[in-house]
């Protein structure tokens, strides 16, 4: 098994708890003066952004391949995507740069176990990125790829 995306879980994790921290802090500046009613909105705000975050890790998933599978692992669940059944990887918009190293955002469209069509987003960085020996290995096993390496809206 050769590791796509093993940082996935905690690079999400970190983008949702500076979000928390960034809208907290502009609450806190722009609600009155009152220290009460300050507290009480910002308890609501952190505690509704934890359930959230939450949610979105138990979502989460690092990414690892081989030959003929695509395997998503998160602390609970494993799943395992045939590599024939992936129709589209695509660079996104989003990228972040944390202690100096810059992340990527791709999403890969796939169609699962059940025949439903899904998505799942991840990030690689610039360094040791698997990604381009992945494409190879996807492009091996479906005809209909769509492979898309740079950014657009």
């Amino acid at each position: 098994m050769k590791t796509l995306s093993k940082n996935n879980v905690t690079l999400n994790l970190i983008i949702q708890i500076i979000l928390i921290l960034i809208v907290n802090s502009i609450v806190f500046v722009a609600i009155s003066k009152s220290i009460q009613i300050k507290f009480i909105v910002l308890t609501g705000i952190t505690t509704l952004g934890l359930i959230w975050i939450y949610k979105r890790y138990k979502n989460t998933y690092n990414l690892f391949f081989n030959e003929k599978y695509l395997n998503l692992k998160n602390r609970k669940r494993e799943r395992n995507i045939n590599l024939k059944n992936i129709k589209k990887i695509k660079l996104t918009l989003s990228d972040m740069r944390i202690m100096g190293l810059q992340y990527y955002e791709y999403k890969i469209e796939f169609t699962n176990e059940n025949g439903i069509f899904e998505s799942i987003r991840f990030f690689i960085s610039d360094m040791n990125s698997k990604l381009w020996e992945f494409q190879d290995l996807v492009k091996k096993n479906s005809s209909n790829i769509v492979i898309e390496n740079k950014a657009s809206s």
